[in-house]
């Protein structure tokens, strides 16, 4: 009898690396992974090495010894990742399936194993996991639950228009979910599913006459066929890309003005906080960083450090016009941490000290 097991090389974050390095680059980086890929299957008899465009390759070594066999293709892995470390820019996961009788169940097997990559990550070996037919069914093992939920703060960003921001959250709380103990693909996806469920709810405005969800207006956001695809996606880099992608789709863009005049109004309010950043702001108006530097930028012609300074200054030659604290006790005032830092800040904004400022007795608008 004759046995077989099928090694399933997959480049890790192919597509991200694509996208940003360009066709060419990727191209030749293929070219000297296919190089490594059957180089190494080449030292092994009884093997055959396929190319799976764009960037996999499946190897099946046959034998008469299923536990000989299985020890090999372990081997094989180990070399298959190491050779593409050593002779290309990527790295790789390699995904084995157990002993089977044809290449067909090998093959099958070993793409079973890789779908463990959304969970377990890239740039390993997987082992076969359980046949099907040994896994719990659902009546054996309790549903799981998420170990974290997002929902309020995902309401929060949806309904601001926040697309990036929802994603960005999506993407972080995958990353969560994948590293709870015992997790599978399937039930990362099932969760993963409701999730974006949860956003087309959140998204669509449509209501039946007893205030319920039109779902078949709201499904029509988010296709079927977007649904299936989350099934095939293996690799949380791609997923993130996906999500942003999704939910461009499913959320109405944010009224920019809207967002902006938020983001002044909780500047007006907290400037004099030290510790104040562009993440907090962002934070706080259900808006991603880049949203708002970007808005900064286009509607004010300015940026957003220079605003708070801005905000910050006026607030400390108001105080030295009309008062008398010391310096030190201003800086505390206006978001300083310390003298020195609103000393250097008055430098190089205003063009002089602030205890020259004082003393020419100059006011906020001079």
């Amino acid at each position: 009898m004759t046995y077989a097991v099928a090694a399933l090389v997959d480049i890790d974050d192919f597509l991200v690396s694509e996208k940003t390095r360009g066709r060419s680059w990727a191209h030749r980086q293929l070219q000297r992974t296919d190089h490594a890929v059957r180089s190494a299957a080449g030292t092994r008899r009884d093997a055959t090495c396929h190319l799976l465009p764009p960037e996999e390759w499946l190897i099946v070594l046959s034998g008469a010894d299923p536990g000989a066999l299985m020890s090999d293709a372990e081997a094989l892995a180990e070399e298959l990742r190491a050779r593409i470390v050593r002779e290309t820019a990527w790295t790789a996961t390699v995904s084995l399936g157990a002993p089977s009788l044809g290449h067909v169940a090998a093959e099958r097997d070993a793409r079973r194993a890789n779908d463990y990559k959304l969970v377990l990550g890239g740039d390993r070996v997987i082992a076969p996991p359980p046949r099907e037919s040994e896994a719990p069914t659902p009546r054996e093992s309790a549903a799981p639950t998420p170990p974290v939920r997002i929902e309020q703060e995902l309401t929060r960003r949806v309904r601001a228009g926040d697309r990036n921001g929802a994603a960005g959250l999506l993407a972080g709380w995958v990353d969560r979910c994948a590293r709870e103990p015992g997790v599978d693909p399937r039930t990362l996806r099932n969760w993963l599913i409701g999730q974006l469920l949860f956003v087309v709810d959140v998204a669509n405005r449509a209501r039946l006459a007893d205030g319920s969800t039109d779902w078949v207006e709201a499904c029509a956001r988010l296709p079927i066929e977007d649904i299936i695809m989350v099934g095939d996606i293996h690799e949380r880099s791609y997923l993130h890309l996906w999500l942003r992608e999704t939910l461009g789709r499913l959320m109405p863009a944010a009224p920019r003005r809207d967002v902006l005049a938020l983001a002044e109004a909780y500047l007006a309010e907290h400037y004099t906080d030290p510790g104040l950043r562009l993440a907090t702001v962002a934070e706080a108006v259900s808006a991603s960083p880049y949203y708002i530097s970007h808005l900064f930028a286009e509607e004010r012609r300015t940026t957003f450090l220079r605003h708070l300074t801005g905000l910050r200054l006026r607030h400390a030659r108001r105080l030295l016009s009309t008062s008398a604290l010391p310096v030190d006790v201003i800086a505390a005032h206006t978001g300083y941490p310390t003298a020195k830092a609103l000393r250097s800040a008055f430098r190089r904004h205003v063009g002089c000290s602030p205890t020259e400022y004082r003393r020419a007795g100059l006011r906020p608008g001079s």
